[in-house]
C-alpha cells in the first residue's frame, strides 16, 4: 500500500456514500495526486491513483472551459466524484426536456450507483479545475451517449481506457442549477 494514501484499502466493493467519502478524503490530501497531474491543454488529463480488485481511483484536470465529458455511464461500477480545485458542471439527462445541471465547486462531490447516467464539463470561467473519481468495482467499460445522424440516441460502448468526450449531438446544455432553478438537488 502507497503510506501516502488517506484510506486504508477496504478489501471489498464500495457503494457510492463510501466512495463519495474516499474520494473527499484523497482530494483533502494533495500530495497524493499533485504530481501526477501533467497539466494538458487539449483533453483531459488523468492519472491512477489507486487501483486494486475492489476500487479505482483517479485524478482528472480540466484546464479548459471545452472539457466535456458527454453524457455517459459506467457499465456496473458504482462511483463518486469530489471537486478539489475550480468547479465542474454536473448535468442529468431528461428525455424529452431540458438537462438538470448543478454547478459543483471545490469541496463538494455527488456519489452514483450503476445505472446512472450523466455529463461533465468544466464550468465556464472556473479555470483550471481538479476532480477525484473513486469507482468499485474498479472501471472497465462505459457507455457513452449522443443523438446520431439518425436522429435517435444511441449508446457506444468503450473501454475505461478510452477518452470521454461527447458521442453525437448532446441536446441543450443546462445553464442553471437545480439549486438554483429552485428544484430540490440530489
Amino acid at each position: 500500500m502507497n503510506a501516502r494514501l488517506p484510506f486504508t484499502p477496504p478489501g471489498r466493493p464500495l457503494d457510492g456514500q463510501e466512495l463519495q467519502k474516499l474520494a473527499a478524503a484523497v482530494a483533502g490530501k494533495e500530495e497524493v495526486w499533485t504530481d501526477l497531474l501533467e497539466h494538458p491543454t487539449d483533453d483531459r488529463g488523468y492519472a491512477e491513483v489507486f487501483l486494486d480488485e475492489h476500487v479505482g481511483v483517479w485524478v482528472l484536470e480540466w484546464t479548459d472551459d471545452g472539457h466535456d465529458t458527454g453524457y455517459h455511464d459506467h457499465d456496473r461500477s458504482a462511483g463518486a466524484v469530489h471537486v478539489a480545485r475550480g468547479a465542474i458542471r454536473h448535468e442529468h439527462l431528461r428525455l424529452g426536456e431540458r438537462p438538470i445541471g448543478d454547478r459543483v465547486p471545490a469541496g463538494e462531490g455527488f456519489c452514483f450507483d450503476e445505472t446512472f447516467i450523466h455529463r461533465m464539463r468544466r464550468e465556464p470561467g472556473a479555470g483550471p479545475t481538479v476532480t477525484i473519481h473513486a469507482y468499485s468495482p474498479p472501471l472497465e467499460r462505459t457507455g457513452q451517449y449522443g443523438e446520431l445522424e439518425d436522429g435517435l440516441l444511441h449508446r457506444v460502448p468503450t473501454g475505461s481506457e478510452e477518452h470521454l468526450s461527447p458521442k453525437g449531438r448532446q441536446g441543450t446544455p443546462s445553464t442553471s442549477s437545480r439549486r438554483e432553478g429552485g428544484e430540490s438537488g440530489s
